[in-house]
C-alpha cells in the first residue's frame, strides 16, 4: 500500500515512519519535496504523476506482490487533491484540510482548536527540524539577502510587504509528538512565539487519524475511497471532497 505524505521536508516522518513499522499492512511510501505545497497547480501535477507512475508499476508486479490501494497523507491543501484521478487502484484520502488535523488526530480536534485558538500558528518537531518555518533567524536572513541585492531601503520595502501576514496571529501553537519531543524544538517555539509576540500553546498530539489513516478502516465520514475510473471533485461541506466516474479514454488520456 503505497502512502504519500505531505510535502513539508517529510514534516511527518517521525509519526508515519513508527505507524509503518507497527502496521500489520504492507506499506511503501514515496515522500514529495516541500516547495510544492507552495505551489498547489504544481503539487496536484506532481501527485497526479505520482499516482500514475505507481498504477504503472503495478502491473509489471506479480499479483502477490501488487498495490491494494494509494493512500494519500493529504488533506484539502489548498485545493491541490482536487482532480486528481486513478485508473486502476482506489486512492484514500483523509476528509481533513491540511495536516495539522493529521497531527492532532481528528478533523474535528482540529476545528475545536481553530475556534478555540484563532489566529495560530502551529509548530511540530517535524516542521523544525526539517523545514524552514518562520522564526527570527529566517527573518534576518531573508532581509541580509534583500540588502545585498536590493539595498537597504528596498529591503525593508520587501520585509514589511513579505511578512505583513505574520500580523493576522496571536498564537503559536506547538503540536507535541506522543513518541517524544526534543527540549530544543519546545524551546524553539517559545522563541519564535516572544520574537513575534505570540501567545505560548502546547497543544498534545495524537496518532489516532494517521493510525486509521495506513490501517484503516476508512469509514466514510473520515476518509474518502476514491475508487478506479474515478476523479476528487470538491465538496462545499464538512466531507471536503467526493469522487465522480471518470473515463481516462474520453478524457483524452
Amino acid at each position: 500500500m503505497p502512502l504519500l505524505p505531505d510535502p513539508i521536508h517529510m514534516v511527518m516522518a517521525r509519526q508515519l515512519s513508527y505507524l509503518i513499522s507497527q502496521s500489520r499492512n504492507i506499506v511503501r511510501p514515496w515522500w514529495l519535496r516541500q516547495s510544492y505545497h507552495n505551489t498547489p497547480d504544481l503539487l496536484h501535477t506532481q501527485l497526479q504523476s505520482l499516482i500514475d507512475q505507481i498504477e504503472q508499476e503495478n502491473e509489471t508486479l506479480v499479483p502477490t506482490e501488487r498495490f491494494d490501494q494509494i493512500v494519500l497523507a493529504y488533506g484539502l491543501c489548498s485545493n491541490s487533491v482536487i482532480g486528481l484521478c486513478s485508473r486502476s487502484l482506489p486512492v484514500v484520502l483523509p476528509r481533513c484540510d491540511d495536516c495539522i488535523a493529521l497531527l492532532l488526530g481528528s478533523a474535528e480536534r482540529y476545528q475545536h482548536f481553530f475556534q478555540k485558538l484563532p489566529g495560530t500558528y502551529w509548530y511540530t518537531t517535524g516542521w523544525i527540524e526539517q523545514g524552514n518555518p518562520p522564526c527570527r533567524a529566517r527573518y534576518e536572513r531573508d532581509r541580509a539577502q534583500y540588502v545585498e541585492l536590493y539595498g537597504e531601503e528596498n529591503a525593508e520595502y520587501l520585509m514589511e510587504h513579505q511578512n505583513h501576514w505574520l500580523h493576522n496571529y496571536q498564537n503559536c501553537g506547538y503540536i507535541t509528538c506522543p513518541l517524544g519531543d526534543l527540549p530544543e524544538h519546545i524551546e524553539f517555539a517559545k522563541q519564535v512565539s516572544r520574537d513575534f509576540g505570540w501567545t505560548y500553546q502546547e497543544i498534545p498530539g495524537d496518532l489516532a487519524y494517521l493510525s486509521r489513516l495506513i490501517n484503516g478502516p476508512w469509514e466514510d465520514d473520515q476518509f474518502l475511497v476514491c475508487p478506479p475510473h474515478s476523479k476528487i471533485e470538491a465538496d462545499y461541506t464538512a466531507q471536503k471532497f467526493h469522487s465522480i466516474p471518470w473515463n481516462p479514454e474520453t478524457a483524452g488520456a
